[in-house]
């Protein structure tokens, strides 16, 4: 291999606040950009961007694609490495559908209990908002939505 051809990988890092969920070299990486989706290679510039929740794809070594349903966050590549820093990460085949229905009917109970208060619910009304959100990822993400 030359020097301007570089390596055919890239360290992708899927970690949420819990800790890591992947950590491999790959070949690509796509994440749900705020703008679209952004597809990553090696040797891609160095990047920042934000992301909303969705599906992150990864292309492993041997040309398989693993997906995950993410929740926002932020989205880093810089020398070969690919941070993908979200909120949630659950791999497609991990999710249970019932559990994420349940979530979902859950966060919109609290949603209407937080939308009938005043001002101190706020907070509660934007954790339902996140929790919607997520849950409906996850369905969306696992083909059963």
């Amino acid at each position: 291999m030359s020097a301007t051809e570089g390596p055919k990988r890239l360290r992708v890092e899927l970690i949420t606040p819990d800790g890591p969920v992947f950590v491999e070299d790959a070949r690509m990486v796509v994440v749900p950009g705020k703008a679209g989706e952004l597809g990553v290679l090696p040797r891609h510039i160095p990047l920042i961007a934000q992301l909303k929740p969705g599906e992150t794809r990864v292309r492993t070594l041997d040309d398989e694609w693993l997906s995950f349903a993410t929740g926002s966050g932020y989205f880093k590549i810089q020398h070969d490495r690919a941070s993908v820093l979200v909120e949630s990460a659950v791999a497609v085949g991990s999710i249970d559908a019932d559990r994420a229905r349940s979530d979902l009917e859950d966060a919109q109970r609290r949603l209407e209990e937080a939308s009938a208060g005043g001002e101190e619910s706020a907070v509660e009304r934007s954790r339902a908002e996140r929790d919607i959100a997520d849950a409906e990822n996850r369905l969306k993400v696992s083909g059963r939505s």
